[in-house]
């Protein structure tokens, strides 16, 4: 494969775009020190003020509340009663959301090996606590696991919010090995609940026949205080005559029922390792499931699979396997590929007249090391980008050569779920801070379209063959590049000025928030000048 000098966006577009792109402006906010270790986050909430989050093993939960003017109005450490924010190594983030106007916080905790469930409700104005709940519990996770034809049973706790509304919900999976007294329609719980955090409804996950034991989390949708939609891979244990064999589940719970009824996806039969991403529809009534099945890619397609579902009774109307044979010719002319792009999922895009954008990205995986906790490493390649009909069919797509690298495995649909920590303090890897600077944001407003990421300096200007081109590790490497599609040309931004050799801007791509009715994306800045290096929160506005 040979590296251009940068991004290219393909030479046929298929849909019309205005003559004139705007110009991103930027608005910076006070300098600080650069975040240490841990996890960040901002929130540009609905009352004009920017949250700005620190997750810290030193010093817990730090808040910092920016207004609409871009001032920094408060700083504050949240003390909790029931979260011990001493213990962040056994901690994750299992959802940051503004619910009822206010930010809120899900974060799992192991407490003496059993995995918690913790709500922090903040005030929108000051950052202060208002309220802390204990939301659930799962057995300890010292119980064996249960792993079959590349399924994991999920143990593990889950907290989806409905886009369109403050309504969310929260999955409970208990996956060890059944054990003689446990009882198998009490084991996978979800609670729904209101914008004011009350339970609404309490449902249970199991097959009624007895014919799965075991469950593969996938991914769960609400809409409003009607329905929850989940989608899990079921399995069993053994194999044999007259033993199910896996398939992907597309389940459904109801405001008058207290368990879910489910539609079995047949073709999936001996799925494995499925990661998939459910998405509602409200104004057609419909729900999607973008399913990425390894084993149909190997089979020779792009194992993409987009399932489309009435969404008040949940049956099927149509799946489809993608195939975007104008992204493989972009990828062919401008970045040189010898054999059709397969790039994994890591987002889609709704739109308000059913089309869609699919975000994808070239992973492969190798071993480095001998210790078991870092010897997992994924390369994040080049990336693809195809605008959709409303039938799955190409209409635009965009190839952009990237090449970076990660301690640990990125798994399918890893931008969708940004607003969770799983890449930074699952399995205690501290390595894998560095993540947040990694893989890619893509902006889509009426005159343009924008691909941001870190790449290295020398990358920027030069360009170069696979065998020279080293992968992106380390912030104190990075520079922060905007390249701007419009009209069938690209033009590659400098948002913070010019980078050189002893000065440079990176961002962390991880801790930022794009509200797409302003245009305005916030992220957290690092500029370094020689060995100085101070962090400011940015505001693009697209």
């Amino acid at each position: 494969m040979t590296y251009l000098r940068w991004p290219i966006l393909v030479v046929t577009l298929l849909c019309c775009r205005f003559a004139v792109a705007q110009v991103p402006v930027v608005t910076l906010g006070p300098a600080f020190e650069e975040p240490g270790d841990g996890w960040d986050k901002l929130m540009q909430l609905k009352n004009g003020n920017t949250v700005y989050l620190h997750f810290s093993k030193k010093g817990g939960l730090s808040v910092a509340m920016y207004n609409a003017q871009r001032e920094l109005i408060v700083t504050d450490t949240v003390h909790t009663q029931q979260w011990n924010s001493g213990d962040l190594e056994s901690t994750e983030i299992d959802g940051i959301y503004e619910i009822n106007g206010q930010p809120v916080i899900f974060l799992q905790q192991l407490v003496k090996y059993n995995p918690v469930l913790y709500r922090l409700v903040l005030d929108a104005e000051t950052g202060k606590l208002l309220r802390e709940d204990k939301l659930g519990e799962l057995p300890s996770v010292q119980h064996r696991s249960v792993f079959v034809d590349d399924n994991l049973a999920s143990h593990d706790i889950y907290v989806e919010k409905d886009p369109n509304s403050d309504y969310y919900a929260v999955a409970l999976f208990s996956g060890a090995a059944i054990q003689k007294n446990d009882s198998i329609h009490e084991r996978i719980q979800v609670l729904h609940f209101s914008p004011a955090h009350e339970m609404i409804h309490q449902g249970w996950l199991y097959v009624a026949d007895t014919s799965y034991s075991y469950f593969s989390y996938i991914h769960m949708a609400v809409t409003g205080r009607e329905h929850v939609y989940l989608g899990t891979v079921a399995f069993n244990v053994k194999h044999g005559d007259g033993i199910a064999g896996p398939k992907v589940l597309f389940s459904i719970l109801s405001p008058d029922s207290a368990s879910f009824s489910h539609h079995v996806l047949d073709y999936t039969a001996g799925a494995g390792n499925v990661g998939g991403y459910i998405q509602t529809v409200p104004d057609a009534a419909l729900v999607r499931m973008l399913l990425y099945i390894p084993a149909k890619q190997k089979e020779g397609g792009s194992g993409i699979i987009l399932n489309t579902f009435q969404a008040a009774n949940g049956k099927l109307k149509k799946h489809v396997q993608l195939t975007f044979p104008e992204l493989a010719r972009n990828m062919e002319i401008n970045l040189g590929y010898k054999e059709p792009y397969k790039g994994t999922p890591q987002r889609l895009l709704l739109n308000e007249d059913g089309s869609s954008t699919l975000l994808m990205e070239n992973l492969s995986f190798f071993k480095q090391g001998n210790s078991q906790i870092n010897k997992l490493h994924t390369n994040l390649g080049d990336i693809g980008i195809a605008q959709l009909d409303t039938a799955g069919r190409e209409n635009t797509t965009m190839a952009v050569s990237k090449y970076q690298v990660i301690t640990g495995v990125c798994e399918p649909f890893q931008l969708q779920r940004r607003a969770k920590s799983e890449w930074i303090f699952r399995n205690k890897i501290a390595a894998l801070n560095t993540n947040t600077w990694l893989s890619y944001d893509y902006i889509s407003r009426p005159s343009a379209s924008f691909v941001l990421f870190n790449d290295y300096l020398q990358y920027l200007d030069t360009g170069g063959s696979d065998r020279v081109r080293k992968p992106l590790k380390f912030a104190t490497d990075a520079n922060f590049v905007c390249y701007r599609f419009y009209n069938g040309k690209m033009e590659r931004l400098y948002l913070f000025g010019m980078p050189e050799v002893t000065k440079g801007y990176a961002c962390m791509m991880g801790a930022a928030d794009y509200n797409a009715r302003s245009g305005s994306y916030a992220t957290v800045l690092v500029s370094r000048k020689g060995t100085e290096r101070t962090a400011q929160i940015a505001w693009i506005k697209f």
